[in-house]
């Protein structure tokens, strides 16, 4: 019996432990996907406590920007591991940027001292050993290199990086300081997580590894759905205030435009761009 195309695109033929390792860790997320929306299914599975707290995610208007800003850093790391559905030897960003989240969870943990989010371990084992297992091998760490590093995206990063830091400490002081449901249920924490992330993917796509162009979306979007989000719920705890979230928005978008309009270069700079980039480092 042989495989499809489709299969081989897939990986299944390079590396069928990879192959269930996705779609056991989407699976999960799907789960979780479930249990946001629908808890009571579930409820003699996780008992009628832990079900009721659940149900009141994404229904409490005073909880809304921490839902969302949950749902974003989340949903970064789902869509890295969906990109693995497709040619996942093209798609090393998306792998690494499935990472992140739960890195940004980790340092959020041990700088808070709170845990926020009881499912991410196992959802981050599964995709550190989807990583491990990844079809492009050796090449999973050639695709990085000097040359293929965005200037100009790279210092949107770095001018970001400023608030970005200040976000996550004043949220890191009060998941630390505070008693309110907020604190009790870690979602400042989440925010932290939320900066790092953004850090981190926004890092990430100025390396242009392969499939690099991916995360230069989902870093552009993070801060403007955010951005967003806190227009629309001006008065809700955690929401920007219009400055920062029109400041939010338009480096979103100035980032995904930047990705875009030098997508072609090699080595682009803030004065211009160092030629084409190859065909094979375009594909």
């Amino acid at each position: 019996m042989t495989m499809t195309p489709r299969l081989r695109q897939f990986g299944f033929t390079a590396s069928p432990v990879f192959a269930l390792t996705v779609l056991v860790t989407l699976g999960a997320f799907g789960f979780i996907g479930v249990v946001l929306v629908q808890p009571n299914l579930i409820a003699g599975l996780l008992g009628q406590e832990t079900a009721g707290h659940i149900s009141g995610h994404f229904r409490s208007l005073d909880h809304r920007v921490h839902d969302l800003t949950f749902g974003f850093l989340v949903g970064t790391a789902a869509v890295g591991m969906l990109a693995q559905l497709r040619i996942p030897s093209k798609n090393v960003a998306g792998q690494v940027m499935a990472l992140v989240p739960w890195v940004g969870l980790i340092l959020g943990f041990v700088l808070t001292e709170t845990w926020t989010f009881a499912p991410a371990p196992i959802l981050g084992a599964l995709t550190l050993i989807a990583t491990i297992l990844h079809p492009a091998g050796r090449r999973f760490f050639r695709s990085f290199s000097a040359s293929r590093v965005n200037r100009v995206m790279l210092a949107l990063v770095i001018i970001a990086a400023v608030p970005l830091v200040a976000f996550a400490s004043n949220n890191i002081e009060l998941q630390r300081a505070l008693t309110d449901d907020h604190a009790t249920l870690g979602h400042y924490g989440f925010l932290a997580a939320f900066s790092f992330t953004v850090a981190g993917v926004g890092l990430l796509a100025s390396l242009r590894p392969d499939g690099w162009r991916l995360t230069a979306w989902v870093a552009g979007l993070l801060p403007a759905l955010l951005g967003l989000a806190s227009v629309v719920y001006p008065d809700v705890n955690s929401s920007l205030g219009p400055v920062w979230a029109l400041a939010a928005i338009t480096w979103g978008v100035g980032f995904v435009a930047a990705a875009e309009l030098t997508q072609n270069a090699e080595g682009p700079t803030l004065l211009g761009a160092r030629g084409a980039v190859s065909k094979s480092e375009r594909g």
